[in-house]
């Protein structure tokens, strides 16, 4: 299936070079099938690190890697997947939007003698005739059709003109680019030490996959408790489960625990006919909009259902009183007493006088 993974430039050079590594302290490789969800991870990251983001599109064999690794290793919900272990760069579709990705020689000589297991002081040389006539397409290629990329089948076949002494007697799986006589289809290279962490998180996630709703929440609240680094992709895969329970949990951890979200993605929950997941959803989206969060406030706070004005009114201590002013007199001013009751306690020591004048 196509899928993206959204990460910085800075990463996508180490993963042109060695693959996808899980790497602490998240301890695993992400994907989404929505390239806008992937893109947002993406600049995240790009933020946090001062960098350029980067998607890049993947065509990833699900049930290969959970028949390789195992089922508790690989888990597809809700349009994310998560693989605890290594993910080879064949898996890579295409190579546009990565500057130079595979343009230079010596780029080209490693990954190609990688598929070719070519051992250390035997690999080819980046000054290879063929080489350089692979480089030389390639920047061409770029230049001239930026926006198409190249995938890596397209680099094999020129490569088989322009090498023909290392790959003529070569067969290559063209889906995930291993050489025969191998029989692996995925090559993955696993540090177990790396791996290893809390048993609480194996515990959570088998609660996620658990049958009764209580038990994915008592997973869910588990990874909280664990200061998961990957807790917003956990919730996303949770926002289409079954269980209403579940669905509001899985939105109020996104308001109160992460710290960023995919604001596009919670919209269509903040128009759900259920109360509690609408609630929820506009709470997160106050939280998490930006500059449309105050926006999002009046829609919370004039809402018909009082219970959906309660769980708005939690958030107004994270708001300046002097610039919302008319925001938290909403909620004083509620025409439901026991929504007036929240608002007066939410908004103690602000320098708002009681409604009780």
């Amino acid at each position: 299936m196509i899928v993206y993974h959204g990460t910085t430039g800075k990463r996508a050079e180490k993963i042109r070079q060695n693959g996808f590594q899980p790497k602490k302290p998240s301890r695993r490789v992400w994907f989404a099938e929505s390239r806008r969800y992937a893109e947002g991870r993406g600049r995240t990251q790009a933020r946090r690190s001062r960098d350029r983001c980067v998607v890049l599109t993947c065509d990833l064999n699900v049930d290969e890697f959970k028949r390789v690794l195992g089922r508790k290793r690989v888990v597809h919900r809700g349009g994310v997947i998560a693989i605890n272990g290594a993910v080879p760069v064949s898996v890579v579709q295409t190579l546009s939007g990565i500057e130079s990705w595979g343009e230079s020689p010596e780029w080209l000589a490693h990954w190609i003698s990688r598929i070719l297991r070519l051992k250390r002081g035997r690999g080819i040389s980046p000054s290879h005739e063929g080489i350089q006539r692979l480089s030389g397409w390639m920047t061409h290629r770029l230049q001239q059709q930026p926006r198409r990329g190249i995938k890596p089948t397209e680099i094999l076949y020129n490569a088989r003109r322009w090498l023909p002494e290392y790959l003529d007697d070569v067969e290559i799986d063209t889906k995930t680019l291993h050489a025969s006589p191998r029989p692996e289809r995925i090559k993955l290279e696993i540090d177990y030490d790396e791996l290893a962490g809390d048993t609480r998180e194996d515990q959570a996630l088998d609660l996620l996959e658990a049958s009764k709703p209580k038990q994915r929440i008592r997973g869910l609240q588990l990874l909280v408790k664990l200061e998961d680094p990957d807790l917003l992709d956990w919730c996303t895969m949770l926002l289409d489960d079954d269980s209403v329970d579940v669905r509001q949990v899985a939105l109020r951890t996104i308001t109160h625990r992460c710290e960023d979200a995919d604001t596009e993605l919670l919209e269509p929950f903040a128009a759900s006919a259920d109360l509690r997941i609408r609630g929820a959803a506009t709470a997160a989206l106050a939280r998490h909009a930006g500059d449309a969060s105050k926006r999002w406030f009046r829609v919370g706070l004039t809402d018909p259902s009082p219970s959906v004005r309660t769980e708005m009114i939690t958030l107004l201590p994270l708001l300046d009183p002097t610039e919302n002013r008319e925001l938290f007199e909403l909620a004083l001013y509620d025409p439901n007493p026991q929504v007036q009751q929240c608002a007066v306690r939410a908004t103690k020591g602000k320098g708002f006088r009681s409604l009780n004048w």
